[in-house]
C-alpha cells in the first residue's frame, strides 16, 4: 500500500466528471494537459497507463498521475520508475486543474488548456494505436504487488513545477498557431524519421581495413578500403576524405546533428572511429540520400577527383517550415527553445555521465585481463612439470616419491588446467567488455558529443542580436523618414533625402525577414534534433541487455570452471601419513 496525497483523488475526481462518470483515454489527456508537460511526454505516459479498455481504473490513473509527477521532477516517465520510486514519489502539480471540473459542468472544450486535443493525430509515432491489454499486462506485472489508493488525509504541499509556464492552461496572447487553423487537430509530436536503423547503434553497414599498399609518391599516406553492404560496393580512401566529407555535412546540414571523425593521430585506434564515423552517416535516413555520400560510398575514383568534376551543393539546406513541423504549433517550438541553456546543461551532464561509463568500463576490462595474466601464472607453478628434476648429489632418494605425492601431482595437475580455463574467462570478457559493452557506450557518447557541437554551431549562429539591431536601425530611418515627411507635407520637401530613407527601410525590412526566417529555421531545427537525441536513448535497452546477459554467460561458465577445480582440489589427498610411507 502506498499512500498518495489529497491531489491524486482531486484529480481522479475531475477526470470522471470530464469523462461523463468514468475515466476515459480523452479524460486522462484533458487532466495532464494540466501538469505543463510537452505533449509528447504526455502521450509516452497515456500509452504507458492505457490497458487498452474503454476506460481506466483508480489504479491505472493513479499510475499515470505518478508518472507525471516523475516527469516534471525531470525523471523518466515509466512504470519501472514508479516502482523504484514507490516510497518517495513526488506530488504532481495540476495547476488548474479545477477548471476541468467546470468545463465538465457544461462549458465547452475551449476550456480546456491549449493542445490538449489532437494527440492522436494519425502520425504520431507515440498514439497511433492505442495497446491491447495482452501489451499491457507485461508492463505491469511487476507492479501487481503495489497498489496505488489515495489517502485523502495526507495532504501533502505541492511544488513548484520547472516546465514552461505556457504548456498549461491558456494565457491571453497564447493562443498563435503559425497561420494554423487553431481548431484543427494537432499532433505535439516532433516529426522526425522513425526509420529504426537510426537508432540501432549495434549495427555496422561499413566495414574499414587498411589498405595493403599506400599512396602518393613521394609522400606516402594510409589507405583505407571501404566496404559498404547496403550498397554492395568497395572504395578506397584515405584520412583526408572522411575529414572533407565530415566538413562537407557540417557546412550543409549546420543545423544537425553529425558523426564525429576520429583525430588523426593514434592510428591503432583509427580505423575503430572511421568505422564508427562511416556507419553513423548511412544510419541517418537523410544522409544516405545525399548525392556526394553517395559518391564517397560508391564511385571508386579518388574523392579528389570526384569532388574536382562533380557539381557540388555546398550552400546550407533550406528549410520548409510548414514540412518540417507539420501540425505542430509554433508555441510548442518557442517554449522549447526557450529551454536552450537548460537543455545545452542536461547535454553537458550527458557527455560527463557516458565519459566516467566509459572509463569505468575500460578499468574493468583491465582489471580483468589483469586477473586472467596473475590466474595463470599461479596456473604455471603448480604445474609439475615446471618443476626443477635434476639432483645436486645424483642421489636416488631424492627422486623416490610415496603414492599420496605420485596422487598429488597428478590432481595438481588438474587443478592447473583449471585455474588455466579459469584465466582464459577471465581475460575473455575483459575483452567482450572492452570491444562490445564499451564500444556501445562509445556510439552513444559520440551521439551525445555531436548533439553538443550542434548546439555549440546554433550558439554561433544565433540571429536574435542581429535581428535587434536591425530593428532599432529600422525604428531609427522610419522616425528620420516621418520627421522628413512631416517638416514640409505635400510640397517642397527634401526628395533626395526621402528617397533614400524609404531605401533603407525597404532594405532593413527584407534583412529584417531574412533574419527572423533563419532564427525560426534554428530554432525548428533545435526542436526536432532535440527529439531525436531524446530517442537514442532507446539504445539503452540494447546495451544493458547485452552487458548483463553477457556477465550472465561468463559467471555461469566461471562457475562451471570453478566447480571442476573444487572437483580436483577435493581429490587431493589428505593423509600426512601418505606423504612419508
Amino acid at each position: 500500500q502506498v499512500a498518495l496525497p489529497a491531489v491524486y483523488a482531486v484529480a481522479y475526481s475531475a477526470a470522471r466528471k470530464a469523462g461523463g462518470g468514468q475515466v476515459t483515454r480523452d479524460a486522462l489527456q484533458r487532466t495532464l494537459a494540466f501538469s505543463n508537460l510537452p505533449r509528447h511526454i504526455v502521450g509516452q505516459i497515456i500509452l504507458a497507463a492505457d490497458t487498452g479498455a474503454d476506460s481506466l481504473t483508480q489504479r491505472d490513473f493513479n499510475l499515470a498521475l505518478a508518472m507525471t509527477a516523475l516527469a516534471q521532477k525531470n525523471m523518466s516517465p515509466s512504470l519501472e520508475s514508479v516502482m523504484f520510486h514507490k516510497d518517495d514519489l513526488p506530488v504532481p502539480e495540476l495547476s488548474g486543474i479545477e477548471t476541468l471540473i467546470s468545463s465538465s459542468n457544461g462549458q465547452s472544450r475551449s476550456s480546456m488548456p491549449q493542445g490538449a486535443s489532437g494527440l492522436e493525430a494519425p502520425d504520431d509515432p507515440w498514439l497511433s494505436a492505442a495497446p491491447g491489454a495482452g501489451a499491457v499486462a507485461s508492463s505491469t506485472a511487476a507492479l501487481e504487488s503495489m497498489s496505488l489508493e489515495t489517502n485523502g488525509a495526507r495532504a501533502v504541499s505541492q511544488p513548484v513545477s520547472t516546465q514552461p509556464e505556457a504548456a498549461g492552461p491558456p494565457k491571453e496572447g497564447q493562443q498563435r498557431a503559425a497561420g494554423r487553423d487553431s481548431t484543427a487537430s494537432q499532433t505535439y509530436v516532433p516529426r522526425i524519421s522513425m526509420d529504426e536503423m537510426q537508432w540501432q547503434l549495434d549495427k555496422e553497414d561499413v566495414s574499414i581495413s587498411e589498405a595493403a599498399e599506400k599512396g602518393g609518391i613521394v609522400f606516402k599516406h594510409t589507405n583505407y578500403e571501404v566496404n559498404t553492404r547496403s550498397f554492395s560496393s568497395m572504395v578506397v580512401r584515405r584520412y583526408r576524405d572522411f575529414d572533407w566529407i565530415s566538413n562537407y555535412l557540417i557546412t550543409r546540414y549546420p543545423y544537425r546533428m553529425h558523426s564525429n571523425i576520429p583525430p588523426k593521430g593514434f592510428p591503432d585506434n583509427r580505423i575503430k572511429g572511421l568505422t564508427r564515423f562511416a556507419s553513423a552517416i548511412l544510419r541517418i535516413p537523410f544522409l544516405r540520400r545525399d548525392a556526394l555520400v553517395i559518391q564517397f560510398f560508391t564511385n571508386t575514383d579518388e574523392f579528389a577527383h570526384v569532388l574536382k568534376v562533380g557539381n557540388l551543393d555546398m550552400e546550407p539546406e533550406e528549410i520548409d517550415l510548414d514540412e518540417e513541423l507539420g501540425s505542430t504549433p509554433w508555441p510548442e517550438v518557442e517554449q522549447t527553445y526557450a529551454a536552450f541553456d537548460d537543455f545545452y546543461m542536461q547535454v553537458a551532464r550527458d557527455e560527463e555521465r557516458y565519459r566516467t561509463q566509459i572509463t569505468a568500463l575500460e578499468k574493468i576490462a583491465r582489471y580483468k585481463q589483469a586477473i586472467g595474466d596473475e590466474l595463470n601464472a599461479y596456473s604455471d607453478t603448480m604445474r609439475v612439470i615446471n618443476a626443477p628434476r635434476e639432483s645436486i648429489s645424483g642421489s636416488r632418494k631424492f627422486h623416490t616419491q610415496s603414492a599420496a605425492k605420485r596422487a598429488l601431482d597428478s590432481n595438481l595437475n588438474e587443478l592447473s588446467m583449471s585455474l588455466s580455463d579459469a584465466s582464459l574467462l577471465e581475460k575473455a570478457h575483459g575483452e567482450v567488455i572492452k570491444t562490445i559493452s564499451a564500444e556501445y557506450l562509445r556510439r552513444i557518447y559520440d551521439v551525445v558529443i555531436s548533439m553538443k557541437l550542434m548546439m555549440d554551431r546554433m550558439r554561433r549562429m544565433e540571429k536574435s542580436k542581429d535581428i535587434q539591431r536591425v530593428r532599432e536601425r529600422s525604428d531609427a530611418n522610419r522616425k528620420s523618414l516621418a520627421q522628413l515627411n512631416g517638416e514640409q507635407p505635400g510640397a517642397d520637401a527634401d526628395r533626395a533625402s526621402i528617397d533614400r530613407f524609404e531605401r533603407l527601410v525597404r532594405d532593413d525590412t527584407a534583412e529584417l525577414q531574412r533574419l527572423e526566417h533563419e532564427q525560426r529555421c534554428i530554432e525548428a531545427r533545435f526542436y526536432l534534433e532535440l527529439a531525436r537525441y531524446k530517442c537514442y536513448e532507446c539504445f539503452l535497452q540494447t546495451h544493458y541487455h547485452g552487458y548483463i546477459e553477457e556477465q550472465i554467460k561468463h559467471h555461469t561458465m566461471a562457475l562451471n570452471a570453478w566447480k571442476q577445480a573444487l572437483s580436483a582440489a577435493d581429490d587431493l589427498p589428505t593423509d600426512p601419513l601418505g606423504f612419508i610411507s
